[in-house]
């Protein structure tokens, strides 16, 4: 009975300990997009880890600082929404796998408004601090 019990108070532990990761993760993807649409490269450089590794179509981006190089806005650009909508979210320990659809809308020149989805995956990492960043981040575009 007491094994039981036991097993019951763990499973529920481990519950609520990843229905928190979840909602961090989520809170910290929500940042990404408010940043990526201000053009805020300190905070996106910030939810990435030190050795992070964008893989976008055609290209390779390692390190913090290459990454929010990356993401900063052009000169004719503006970015008017972005928004990373998870799928699929899978917490193991340290680790999380976000898979899902991002949404991007934006204007060239402050011309008419245009917009792109496409699936990403993301491998985030809880770092010593506590905070989840992301250390792995694919995506593609939509063809055509």
């Amino acid at each position: 009975m007491i094994a039981l019990v036991a097993n019951a108070f763990s499973a529920s532990a481990v519950s609520a300990q990843s229905a928190s990761d979840s909602l961090s993760i989520t809170a910290a993807s929500r940042a990404f997009s408010a940043a990526y649409v201000k053009g805020d490269t300190a905070t996106i450089r910030q939810l990435y880890t030190p050795d992070g590794m964008l893989l976008p179509p055609e290209r390779t981006v390692v390190g913090r600082d290459a990454i929010a190089q990356y993401f900063a806005p052009g000169p004719r650009r503006t970015n008017t929404y972005h928004a990373m909508v998870s799928e699929r979210l899978d917490v193991t320990g340290s680790m999380a796998v976000d898979v899902g659809t991002w949404h991007n809308r934006w204007r060239i020149d402050g011309g008419q408004e245009r917009a792109a989805e496409g699936a990403y995956l993301v491998v985030w990492r809880r770092a010593e601090d506590g905070a989840w960043r992301i250390e792995y981040d694919a995506w593609h575009r939509p063809a055509g």
